[in-house]
Parts: structure tokens; sequence; C-alpha cells
């Protein structure tokens, strides 16, 4: 079982990708409206603050806009995002693996907090100034909108961190929980 696992985390880390703002004259606003009609889940009753809220809406509006059912907030996920974001922070490094880090990778993260998966990816950032620029950032990118539009996975953590150094660092991570039967 381990073993599947780590395939998968393996066979997930194409898809994995890393995000630098890049300079744009245009608004960059991701936002959709909303109708009365969709109810979109909001971020409230959660660990999140307001930057990692309106990230939760932001994606949620993205999935909702190409027909895609909106993320759950899941305690587990969020926690192995603050794990990371703050890995990122402290050792000034934006990655998904870290290898000074006691959590180094993906995987470590979802065994330390007891997440068993089916489906786990993460997108991660650097430098970004609010939650509307990290979005378009990452659905510019082609790996990080896959991970974003994934019909795959159900549930998210999100996280921000500041360095030292006064660098916001962003880490999404997506899953979804194996079965208790253990099947996808």
């Amino acid at each position: 079982m381990r073993c599947s696992r780590t395939l998968l985390a393996v066979c997930l880390l194409p898809v994995f990708g890393c995000a630098y703002p890049v300079t744009s004259t245009g608004s960059g606003a991701v936002a959709r409206p909303s109708t009365a009609a969709e109810a979109p889940p909001r971020a409230t009753g959660s660990a999140y603050g307001p930057t990692e809220a309106r990230i939760f809406d932001l994606i949620n509006a993205e999935r909702r806009h190409q027909g895609l059912r909106p993320l759950v907030f899941n305690a587990q996920l969020n926690q192995m995002a603050k794990i990371q974001a703050q890995n990122m922070a402290y050792f000034q490094k934006m990655a998904h693996v870290i290898p000074n880090a006691t959590l180094p990778t993906l995987g470590d993260r979802a065994h330390y907090v007891g997440y068993s998966y089916g489906r786990l990816a993460e997108n991660v950032a650097l430098g970004y100034p609010n939650a509307e620029t990290v979005v378009e950032g990452w659905m510019n990118s082609h790996g990080h909108r896959q991970n974003i539009l994934d019909a795959g996975v159900v549930e998210t953590g999100i996280a921000v961190a500041k360095s030292a150094t006064g660098g916001l660092y962003y880490c999404q991570v997506f899953g979804r929980q194996l079965s208790p039967g253990g099947s996808l």
C-alpha cells in the first residue's frame, strides 16, 4: 500500500508546478461573478485567514466556471499546506521538496497528518502580492491549472506564510481520500 501511494505521488510530480509572478499590464482578475443559483461554498468555519479564504473562493469559482464541483476544506490537507508554506518561508526556498525540512515531501506530510490518499497534488508559489494574483498565476500555468481543475480531487487546504525577509509563500494541497475499503 505504501508503495502504491509513493508511486502515485511520483506519477503526479510532473503536474506539480512552481509559480513566480509575471509582470503584466492586464487587470489579472480571475474572479467571475457568481449567481445566486450557484450558492458557492465559503471558507467560513475553516482555519483560513482572509487571504486563504479568498484563494479558496477564487479556486472554486474557477472550478464552477468549468462545470466542476467545488472543493471542500479539509483540516489534514490544511495542516499539510501550513507545514509546507512555513518550511518554504523558513528555508526561503519555493519547492515541493525541501530536503533539510523535517517533512521534506508531500508524501511525508500526508503520512504525518494521517491523510490516506487516493489522489494528492500540490501548488506552490512565491512573491505574489495577494490572492487574486497568485490564483491568476496558477491558472496561467499548465501544471497548476491541471491541479485546480482536476475532477479527481474533492478537498483542499491552503496556507500562506511570510519569510523573515517578507516574501509570501503560498501552498495549496489538493486531495481525495481512499475509501474505507482502500479503493479510490
